[in-house]
């Protein structure tokens, strides 16, 4: 059976809320950023900021040379958790299915309802249209049989517009997109891909087995038939929750000691908010912003739940260790906690004791947070990184 799946892109997300949430800032030029000054970067811009060259990664100093009186907007969590649920509410009119980042990417799968809403195309049409008149957010929105090509399509006419592939014209559409525009490609596997002389994906779909492996090692195959736009993930079945942090540092670093401890007290508060609720991760998510703007990231499916500080702090360190591939100053780092499980606490019979021990140190802890406020209790490494890090987002 051929899937109908569809992809809303809303560019700038946080700025679009920021933009509903003040109404002086419509049609002016205006940044989301954590923080001012020293090193700070531009995390989503405008569409008035966008057209005069500025670009989420930009750094503040260098937005405030291009636009003189640029306005710097604080991130607003809560605003955009609102927002995003105004818009499952009208995307839960049309589609059975849908994940959503949050961050204003949002998978729809569609099929199976053509006889209620029409083509897939439609469908998409009118929740484009619904969001536009009581949201007044644009979104870009694309449809084919697969996550991937769906998501390459919707950035190829972003910031808005609709995109419509169809069935069996996955190859041809990608033949000639920018090798860029695949999902999920990093910093390390992006400049591999171009020291092999490739600009489009469809010199990668050319490759044969042997020659994929050949230059891309044992991710070459996955990439070759990414380029083919083959791609068999489902869309995950209701809200995508997610528990997040991020600690800036006030100025650049390259010390380990420091990293680590902003890790730990990152794993430490998405550990305690994640228990608060009662639930266990089974996903962890680490990404790095570097000095020059450039951001890797890497996630990890655990077969065992995330539940205790330690493990998640040890799970964090270990992704980070694999994420970081430049000698590259750290302006900052984001720690996210996902696909949730109710926690039982219900010990197996053969639970070592001192896994036993760990998890009850772990609740006298938490309790301890609770009364008290988060970060009344530390690990050395976080005393030891003294405080270069300025925890700024923490959400679920």
């Amino acid at each position: 059976m051929i899937r109908n799946i569809a992809h809303l892109n809303i560019i700038g997300f946080r700025a679009a809320v920021a933009g509903l949430n003040d109404s002086s800032l419509k049609g002016r030029p205006y940044v989301i950023a954590g923080k001012v000054g020293g090193q700070a970067i531009a995390w989503d811009v405008s569409p008035a900021a966008l057209r005069e060259g500025i670009k989420p990664g930009t750094a503040l100093a260098a937005a405030q040379r291009f636009v003189k009186g640029l306005t710097i907007v604080q991130p607003d969590p809560g605003v955009c958790f609102k927002v995003n649920d105004l818009i499952e509410n009208i995307i839960s009119r049309y589609a059975p299915v849908w994940q959503n980042d949050g961050a204003g990417n949002i998978y729809l799968d569609l099929t199976g309802t053509r006889r209620l809403f029409g083509p897939a195309s439609d469908c998409v049409c009118h929740i484009q249209n619904e969001i536009l008149d009581n949201l007044k957010i644009e979104a870009a929105a694309a449809t084919a049989a697969n996550k991937l090509v769906c998501k390459v399509a919707s950035r190829t006419i972003r910031p808005e517009g609709l995109m419509e592939v169809r069935p069996g014209e996955e190859a041809a559409f990608l033949s000639h997109q920018d090798i860029t525009l695949l999902p999920g490609l990093g910093v390390s596997l992006i400049k591999t891909i171009r020291v092999t002389g490739f600009r489009e994906a469809g010199e990668l779909a050319a490759l044969c087995d042997s020659e994929a492996l050949a230059l891309f090692g044992k991710k070459g195959i996955l990439l070759r038939d990414s380029a083919r736009g083959i791609d068999e993930s489902p869309v995950v079945a209701g809200k995508s929750r997610i528990i997040q942090s991020r600690a800036d540092f006030s100025e650049d670093v390259i010390d380990e000691t420091v990293i680590r401890g902003a890790i730990a007290s990152l794993g430490e508060h998405t550990g305690l908010e994640m228990r608060k609720d009662k639930l266990g991760a089974s996903q962890i998510k680490v990404s790095v912003f570097y000095a020059d703007g450039m951001e890797e990231q890497i996630s990890e499916k655990k077969k065992h739940l995330l539940i205790l500080d330690k493990d998640i702090i040890t799970a964090a360190v270990n992704l980070y260790l694999k994420t970081v591939t430049r000698r590259i100053r750290i302006r900052s780092i984001c720690l996210s906690l996902e696909n949730f499980s109710p926690l039982g606490f219900e010990p197996d019979l053969f639970e070592p004791e001192t896994e036993i021990k760990s998890r009850r140190l772990q609740e006298a802890v938490d309790v301890i947070q609770c009364r008290f406020g988060a970060g009344k209790v530390k690990r050395g490494i976080v005393l030891a990184a003294g405080g270069s890090a300025k925890q700024l987002i923490a959400y679920g």
